[in-house]
């Protein structure tokens, strides 16, 4: 059977829910969605790659097929046969030795379009395209941007996905279940790079189906696409490690041309984060200047930051903001919940207090240290105002790939999360989904994830990589040196106070306290050996939980506590989202320039008052 006719191995099953009049049916969804996936299907368990990755190609002895015609017809250079012997692992393909030029990619039609499947069987096997090559794709992308509004408009049949992080060979699966693009209307919602390791393959792919289906593929700005996080996360530093700096700034000036919102049939609003209070009609979304990095504050970034309350939670008055805004860039504090004369505002009754009204109105957003948490009451208002049924956005991990949120009393969701990115920072054990509207009915369909090459994390160096081993053999050797010497130095008041002959005398005393210090070595010295053999034996482990902390460091202690303590910390979606909690936050860059993240502002503080330092 050929590679492109082979049966999608993963298990996916569409539950098709009829929607009238483009609402949603008089029932909760929970039950008629969670059969999805089968129950006993594992999480965490790695499903076999997609049939035409190199991989499974070489697993069946044969290239793929496309590949080969390609290199045959000289698309791809010629690569020479690898000497006899030479790869220890024959199952694996070698990695293309040249990037993939200008003139082979885009080589489609009288208008040159991107040869689409080249350039996914070339990603597939980690090859690389040239930097001319990368830039002409951004470049035209960039272009079909600038024509968009910020709020598209746009029908059925239609998928919606979510989050995919740099995931891209779980991508591929996602454009397998969701359907060929060539086929089927796509909807992307944000946050492609970071946190993965090939988030330059999945902007750059996804930016080349743009340019062949401009007027049927679409792509909404994240939180993550702007210089502020993917300085602060790995995508700037894989574009240095796979191409340059340039090619980083090239992919941060296309971000800002990214459409911020979509409405489907005119009914359902998709953004990537929320909703906003200084959003209460469709219209205002247009009104915002989206050209530029992405604010701290403002609707631009609620529309990218902002999360549906979640009612799951049980929140102490404590742990609330009571209500009140976050400070605005002037130092004054915004609105709050109390009565006022702006529409979006909710008078609250003589008994509720701004706590007490946390599930219903908008809130400072603790978990992300910036935008609000928006309630039912903020959700229903606006729904109702703009005559839409739902919300659908991403934004947040989820176990099943998707959550119906905010059901009212008949079992509609008025807030729809939908999150793309299986088995997310490989420990998170959960599915993907996708949404896909067709004719009034909407098919939730979840999958999981695939095996993907192995890169160690931050794109470290295997001489990095290896130096737990080394330190072990080194502690190993500084141990036995100092057993060596502690067994031939045995005090002499201890052989005295063996024969029982009390020690006395000021030499006695040095050669106790002699004996003392050897045997604290030895147990300082067994305690390191300990902990560098749980760092060999546990490596894979413990750099899984590096990639879930800020600073890129295993928490205080846990080493010591062992091979268990290290599982537990990473074994399901519970612990490792608890685990990953503090990278949801905004990340905060204390006396670093904004022209940092927003060379559009270094105009402005050159020019400003402000920014010329006193002589004297």
């Amino acid at each position: 059977m050929d590679a492109e006719t082979a049966p999608i191995p993963a298990a996916v099953d569409d539950d098709k829910v009829t929607f009238a009049d483009g609402s949603f049916p008089d029932k909760t969804f929970g039950d008629e969605l969670s059969k999805d996936v089968d129950d006993d299907v594992d999480p965490g368990a790695k499903t076999p790659l997609p049939p035409d990755t190199p991989a499974a190609g070489a697993a069946a002895g044969v290239p793929p097929r496309d590949l080969k015609d390609a290199i045959n017809s000289k698309l791809l250079p010629d690569l020479p046969d690898d000497p006899p012997d030479d790869r220890v692992v024959i199952s694996v393909q070698p990695i293309p030795r040249r990037p993939l030029s200008e003139e082979a990619l885009f080589c489609k039609g009288a208008s040159k379009l991107p040869d689409l499947e080249l350039l996914r069987t070339h990603f597939l096997r980690e090859g690389k395209i040239t930097h001319a090559c990368a830039v002409r794709l951004i470049v035209q992308a960039t272009e079909l941007f600038k024509k968009e509004p910020n709020l598209l408009h746009l029908h059925d049949p239609i998928t919606v996905c979510g989050d995919l992080h740099g995931q891209y060979y779980d991508m591929m699966r996602l454009l397998q279940v969701g359907g060929d693009p060539a086929d089927v209307q796509y909807l992307f919602l944000g946050d492609y790079v970071d946190r993965g390791c090939f988030s330059c393959e999945v902007v750059l792919y996804l930016y080349a189906v743009k340019i062949t289906y401009p007027e049927t593929f679409f792509m909404l700005r994240g939180n993550h696409e702007c210089r502020h996080l993917t300085s602060f996360f790995n995508f700037r530093d894989e574009c240095i490690f796979k191409y340059t700096l340039d090619l980083y700034n090239e992919f941060m000036e296309s971000f800002d041309y990214l459409p911020l919102a979509a409405t489907i049939n005119d009914k359902f609003l998709c953004m990537h984060g929320g909703l906003s209070p200084d959003i209460t009609a469709l219209d205002d979304i247009n009104d915002i200047d989206r050209f530029r990095e992405v604010p701290r504050e403002g609707p631009m970034c609620d529309l990218l930051w902002s999360d549906p309350f979640d009612e799951n939670l049980e929140h102490e008055p404590d742990d609330l903001s009571g209500g009140k805004r976050a400070p605005a860039a002037g130092g004054a504090p915004g609105p709050a919940p109390p009565p006022g004369p702006k529409p979006q505002q909710q008078p609250l009754s003589p008994k509720q207090t701004p706590a007490e009204s946390a599930d219903q109105w908008f809130t400072y957003n603790e978990t992300r240290q910036c935008s609000f948490v928006f309630g039912v009451a903020a959700v229903d208002m606006f729904l109702k105002k703009n005559r839409l049924t739902a919300v659908i956005r991403a934004h947040e991990a989820q176990l099943e790939g998707y959550r119906m949120q905010m059901q009212n009393k008949h079992g509609i969701p008025r807030v729809i999360t939908i999150f793309s990115a299986p088995n997310y920072c490989d420990v998170y054990r959960n599915k993907g989904a996708c949404l896909h509207f067709d004719d009034e009915l909407l098919n939730i369909r979840q999958f999981m994830n695939c095996e993907h090459p192995y890169y160690l994390p931050n794109f470290m160096d295997v001489f990095s990589w290896s130096l737990p081993f080394v330190a072990e053999k080194v502690t190993d050797m500084l141990a036995a040196v100092i057993d060596s010497s502690g067994d031939g130095s045995q005090s002499e008041s201890e052989e005295s106070q063996e024969a029982g002959v009390p020690a006395r005398g000021p030499k006695s005393k040095v050669l106790s306290e002699r004996g003392q210090v050897f045997k604290d070595k030895v147990l300082a010295v067994t305690k390191l050996v300990r902990v560098y053999k749980i760092l060999r034996e546990h490596n894979e482990l413990i750099m899984q939980l590096k990639q879930l902390t800020p600073n890129k460091m295993v928490p205080k202690g846990l080493l010591s506590q062992g091979k268990d303590a290290i599982l537990a910390a990473v074994a399901d979606f519970k612990s490792a989202q608890t685990a990953d909690l503090v990278n949801e936050r905004r990340p905060s860059f204390d006396g670093v320039p904004a022209s940092m993240f927003d060379p559009k502002l270094k105009d402005k503080e050159a020019t400003s008052p402000s920014s010329t330092k006193s002589t004297s």
